[in-house]
């Protein structure tokens, strides 16, 4: 007989005298068959102990399969099968988002007779948004709630005396959005679709009405009517100024190489309504010009991203355009854009940028610099960054960004604006600020 084969013979002989598997009892009844065997010389000391270290090995391995199986049977009966607690039928399909953010904002503001408006402060914001998907339906609804109350900003300040008004919380977006195979369709009160840089349109507004877009290969086509100013038409009279409601218009045809480069033409227009906000309209955020006449405006964003060997990410963007009405707009002696010098060829505007990194996950960082310049019948302040050369037209100037993700919910970002005005003699309200210079310390949670 081998020792293999008696090894064998021994496992067997202590499960069966013991009636289980692998087991410390087995182990032991093993041990006193192989002392019995070496008493009547049937083994010598040596192949005792060979045969010990292969029961002992042999056993070990058993042990291990006998404990995942036990595992697997447990997960089996009690893991796998152990109830789960759904969503109500009503609301499982219904997602839940939201931000928050503190700010530090500092900003001066020279006029043209060299006066400063110094002016620091603490401010935070909040957006509560959801979104339900109808069941096996191209349809969802969507809602977001917002802290404040202007059409470009969702900040309120500290300094209330500890009030806890919040400056409200209001209704930012309502909308009903379609997504079909060819076409994705929004109404509402929803965030606007178009490519822009942020130099020509605030991230704090939301359009109001309708938008459409398509994708047909490299293309993306997307347009928009919005209401702007809806007025009460019974009170119009004969001889008097037109009394319609007024809509801004969009269309835009973004073409992609699907390798980085990005260019996106725009067409932006108002209707020929009074656009004086003057009913149900208002505006109240930072660039507040009640007036939206006189805006036929042309521009070429573009972006160009691309990773160097170390993976690294880089972004060149930029935009140019021009409003063909801004003559117009800067002579119509009832424009706030009018400062009676019979001024002309103020219709351009233009930015250049480059941004290193980017910052979306915890660890990452990205900076960012940016020239921009817009002139004084260029482009509205009503659309405009509210953050940027207060708010106004006619200045030129600089944007330096860093911003760090500490986790993937929360991140630091700075942010330096400075600008200068491009005409001194221009004296309309909407562009005569000297030098502005504005810092922004920003801290916000995503959940």
């Amino acid at each position: 007989m081998t020792i293999r084969t008696l090894t064998q013979s021994l496992l067997m002989s202590g499960a069966l005298l013991f009636g289980s598997s692998v087991s410390q009892s087995q182990d032991d009844t093993t041990d006193v068959l192989i002392k019995v065997l070496v008493r009547k010389g049937i083994l010598t000391q040596s192949e005792a102990a060979e045969i010990k270290d292969e029961v002992a090995s042999v056993m070990e391995a058993q042990k291990t399969e006998i404990v995942s199986a036990a595992v697997a049977q447990v997960e089996s009966k009690y893991v796998d099968t152990a109830p789960s607690v759904p969503m109500p039928s009503a609301l499982s399909d219904l997602q839940f988002f939201g931000n928050a953010r503190f700010r530090y904002h500092f900003e001066n503001r020279e006029s043209r007779a060299g006066e400063h408006n110094d002016r620091s402060r603490w401010r935070y914001r909040i957006r509560l948004g959801s979104i339900y998907s109808f069941k096996e339906s191209p349809f969802s609804l969507g809602v977001q709630l917002e802290t404040a109350t202007s059409n470009d900003s969702n900040n309120s300040n500290f300094g209330g005396f500890f009030d806890k008004s919040g400056s409200g919380i209001n209704l930012g977006r309502i909308y009903l959005d379609y997504k079909g195979e060819d076409w994705r369709i929004t109404f509402g009160k929803h965030a606007s679709p178009f490519y822009l840089p942020k130099m020509l349109w605030d991230g704090d507004l939301n359009v109001e009405g309708l938008s459409e877009s398509t994708q047909v290969g490299n293309w993306t086509f997307t347009a928009g009517q919005y209401i702007i100013d809806e007025e009460n038409e019974s009170r119009e009279v004969v001889g008097g100024p037109s009394v319609s409601d007024d809509a801004l218009l969009m269309a835009q045809a973004a073409w992609s190489n699907g390798e980085g480069l990005k260019i996106a033409p725009i067409f932006m227009a108002t209707t020929g309504g009074t656009s004086n906000f003057s009913e149900s309209g208002t505006f109240s955020g930072a660039n507040s010009v009640p007036y939206f006449h006189d805006f036929v405006v042309a521009a070429l964003p573009f972006e160009y991203s691309f990773k160097t060997d170390r993976g690294q990410s880089h972004k060149i963007f930029g935009v140019w355009g021009t409003n063909f009405k801004g003559d117009e707009l800067i002579n119509d002696p009832d424009s706030p854009f009018f400062d009676g010098a019979g001024q002309s060829s103020k219709n351009q505007f233009a930015n250049l940028g480059y941004q290193f990194g980017s910052a979306k996950t915890a660890g990452q960082k990205q900076w960012s610099a940016e020239y921009r310049f817009m002139e004084a019948a260029g482009y509205t302040p009503n659309l405009s960054d509210s953050d940027w050369a207060g708010g106004e037209v006619n200045q030129a100037g600089y944007v330096i960004n860093y911003k760090q993700m500490f986790t993937d919910f929360f991140g630091l970002s700075v942010t330096y604006f400075a600008g200068d005005s491009i005409d001194d003699d221009y004296l309309a309200s909407p562009g005569n600020l000297g030098n502005t210079q504005v810092l922004l310390v920003d801290g916000e949670i995503k959940f």
